[in-house]
């Protein structure tokens, strides 16, 4: 069976890049579990950040489309962030990573390492070999660089026989076309048989990296969310500065009128490339 462990939805909040503010994700659960039906997945895991509203709204769909789906968070410790899988209560972001696994596993969850060497989150590098995590990323396919995923599965290789983890492939999706563009496969019929599979450590992993035509659709799509957002806030929203309204309104239409989402997108796909070689010359496999 498929499953698709780390999925943002409307509901992630706000993101940051150097001083640039944006949405994270702007899909609506239905749209996320329509998606994951036309994908193939069996089980789905939204896993916003710091929150698992998400993963509670898209459960509650579940049934109409006959996927499981599993209530998660991804949430920032002060460590780097780490994936909470089979919650029902919040857990609070700021945390030490020792203490947010703890919360995770007092409500019978599974702890996973995203992304754990990425050079565009705070992640948890090679501290992953100090937790008692169940599992980690070991491939994530929203990181297409080439190079991030490799070091991560070169690390949990090298030091399986001394700190074994269950190997989770992702797609670490912000818009629904990402969904299953990775994904974990596990032995059975149930969500139940993939938390066992986690536990016991007999995961393996699919995926190619996202295309670069669907990180142009995200940023597109963002942008034209928050367009919207601005222009009902001129009748509802007083609390913003009405020349901070104008100002964002025009930035948002140059972007979505002009070849920049493309010009964009192949830029920072550069630069992501960049930071990632950066980060290999610092390590030791």
């Amino acid at each position: 069976m498929k499953a698709d462990l780390h999925i943002h939805s409307k509901y992630s909040g706000v993101g940051g890049y150097w001083k640039l503010k944006y949405l994270d994700s702007v899909e609506e659960p239905r749209t996320i579990l329509k998606y994951a039906k036309k994908k193939g997945l069996d089980v789905i895991a939204v896993t916003d950040h710091n929150t698992i509203k998400g993963g509670i709204e898209t459960k509650k769909l579940s049934k109409e489309f006959g996927i499981d789906v599993i209530v998660g968070s991804e949430i920032m410790s002060k460590d780097g962030e780490i994936i909470g899988l089979f919650l029902n209560e919040e857990i609070p972001k700021g945390l030490s990573a020792e203490e947010t696994i703890e919360l995770i596993k007092e409500q019978g969850g599974l702890a996973i390492a995203p992304h754990p060497y990425s050079p565009i989150c705070k992640a948890l590098g090679d501290k992953i070999f100090e937790l008692d995590l169940d599992g980690v990323e070991v491939f994530n396919a929203y990181h297409r660089d080439g190079i991030i995923n490799n070091i991560a599965l070169s690390k949990v290789i090298k030091n399986y026989h001394k700190k074994p983890f269950a190997f989770i492939g992702s797609s670490d999706a912000h818009i629904s076309k990402m969904i299953g563009n990775a994904y974990t496969l596990f032995e059975g019929n149930s969500v139940d048989d993939l938390y066992k599979a986690i536990k016991n450590r007999r995961t393996s992993f699919y995926g190619k990296p996202t295309p670069l035509h669907q990180i142009i659709l995200w940023s597109y799509k963002v942008v034209y969310e928050g367009e919207k957002k601005l222009l009902k806030s001129f009748i509802l929203e007083e609390n913003i500065k009405f020349y901070k309204k104008v100002l964002g309104v025009v930035s948002g239409a140059i972007y979505l009128t002009t070849p920049l989402p493309i010009i964009s997108g192949i830029l920072g796909n550069y630069y992501l490339k960049w930071k990632a070689k950066r980060v290999f010359s610092n390590l030791t496999l």
